[in-house]
């Protein structure tokens, strides 16, 4: 990363963290992190760890790419069971699909007893 890059993100962090409402101090406590640490991270001295950086971004909310590059995507991705369903759908064939929904129809008819 650039030194320029460095700075976009500790600037990322630092108006996320101020907008949630807490100290530099409250912050380093809430991800388990010394404060002279997170100071060198917020003020562009030091790039943080990959741990350090999953926590920031778990304790903002926001996404690594977000964080890290700037991206659109503000919030972390929800996965949902519905996305991962959808996902395997459009992956199968049509045998498949029909295994599927006897599979289904059988659950269905077990679990109505």
């Amino acid at each position: 990363m650039t030194e320029v890059q460095i700075k976009e993100m500790a600037a990322r962090i630092k108006t996320r963290r101020e907008a949630l409402g807490f100290t530099q101090e409250s912050f380093c406590e809430a991800i388990d992190l010394s404060a002279s640490s997170y100071t060198k991270i917020e003020n562009a001295f030091q790039k943080p760890a990959l741990d350090t950086l999953i926590r920031i971004a778990k304790r903002l909310d926001l996404s690594l790419d977000y964080i890290v590059f700037g991206s659109k995507e503000y919030k972390p991705r929800e996965v949902r069971d519905t996305d991962i369903l959808n996902s395997i759908l459009e992956s199968a064939d049509s045998d498949a699909l029909q295994s599927v929904s006897t599979l289904l129809g059988k659950m269905a008819k077990i679990k109505g007893k």
